[in-house]
């Protein structure tokens, strides 16, 4: 074993390599690093085999794109963070560039659950917007108990979907920023010096989930009664649960290798304890999910009664990938933070407006806007 520090203090331990592989002379040699990546692979399988049917099923019965785009694209996280955590398990030394591109898919997650609520409230954003008119005033989730909003006014709803789409940008950025950092030797996993990039990272990312994961309970708390035959609980649970437990989990973990609670062995270093321990609880909770997902994400409520009605899967599966509907939404928000700028309202009736004036426009030649 040695001890190093790279060119920019980054410490760093090199381990032997174990003389004794992990098949000789027609003999498996089981250790404990290869029994874990066994149970983790196994873990990961079923978890994708649980996802892959369920979104197969989807795809088939893709009845209501509005609906299906965005529970397909949730049901993803489950096989990505599976097969990213068992590669992670066995090349542990490159694990950084797969758990941070891997974490990248949170926001892909949470936005879709957000846009999943939405549609369950109404097919257009003028219906959306109706329905928080009528909403009464409500108070604001713990900890902030104390403020008081008004869900009618049509500020609450832009307020959410600004507070959940920042993660969408954020998330990604900061994906790259690691990736960036890490390559040139300024990111350091095992270090939360200031000198590094990655407890600013940490703190940034903590920050813009939590932040999202907030507004969308709170998003929830007004409509509850709007959602409650969609039964949102269980599909809440099951997306909030993966996102905070795998991010905490891996910060928690990371603390515990700083402060030297995870020990080293005799051929791996503490980061690559902590990467094999976190990569082994994650494909776990993954199997779990996997058939969670199965009942609250069930694509039954879409198959139709005909069941030889049924839709092609590549078609399917390239509306789903089709991020389009994120841009617009966020083309909006700037628009509304725009206006708002200006001391101007911004509703979607106007937007209407504003869009059947333009092609007045293109028509006559002449601005009808005024």
């Amino acid at each position: 074993m040695s001890h190093n520090v790279t060119s920019t203090g980054c410490p760093v331990v090199y381990k032997p390599v174990d003389p004794v592989p992990f098949y000789q002379d027609g003999q498996l040699n089981f250790k404990a690093h290869q029994v874990g990546w066994i149970i983790s692979g196994f873990f990961a399988l079923v978890a994708t085999s649980c996802t892959v049917y369920l979104v197969d099923r989807h795809l088939v019965f893709y009845t209501c794109p509005q609906q299906q785009r965005h529970i397909v694209r949730m049901l993803l996280m489950v096989p990505i963070y599976a097969i990213v955590s068992w590669l992670s398990y066995f090349y542990y030394n490159h694990a950084i560039y797969y758990e941070t591109v891997r974490d990248c898919y949170e926001s892909v997650v949470i936005t879709s659950f957000f846009y999943l609520l939405l549609q369950y409230i109404g097919d257009t954003p003028v219906e959306q917007d109706e329905v928080f008119r009528n909403v009464k005033l409500k108070k604001w989730f713990f900890p902030l108990g104390w403020w008081k909003y008004r869900p009618s006014g049509l500020h609450f709803l832009w307020l959410m979907k600004i507070s959940i789409l920042q993660y969408a940008i954020v998330r990604p950025v900061c994906t790259l920023a690691a990736v960036a950092l890490e390559y040139f030797g300024y990111y350091c996993l095992a270090s939360w010096s200031p000198k590094f990039g990655h407890i600013y990272i940490s703190l940034i990312i903590s920050i813009s989930v939590t932040v999202a994961m907030y507004c969308v309970v709170q998003f929830y708390l007004p409509v509850q009664k709007e959602l409650k035959p969609y039964s949102p609980v269980l599909k809440f649970l099951s997306v909030k649960t993966i996102v905070f437990l795998v991010f905490w989990q891996s910060t928690f973990l990371s603390i515990l290798a700083y402060f030297n609670v995870i020990k080293e062995t005799e051929y791996m270093t503490v980061e690559e304890v902590q990467v094999g321990i976190n990569a082994l609880l994650e494909t776990f909770e993954m199997f779990i999910f996997g058939f969670v997902h199965l009942v609250a994400f069930t694509h039954k409520i879409y198959r139709p009664a005909d069941r030889t009605r049924r839709t092609k899967r590549w078609a399917a599966f390239k509306d789903v990938i089709d991020f389009r509907d994120w841009w617009y939404g966020m083309k909006d928000s700037s628009r509304y933070v725009l206006a708002r700028s200006r001391g101007r309202d911004f509703t979607y009736v106007d937007e209407v407006r504003r869009q059947k004036y333009d092609h007045l426009e293109k028509a006559m030649g002449r601005d009808r806007w005024a």
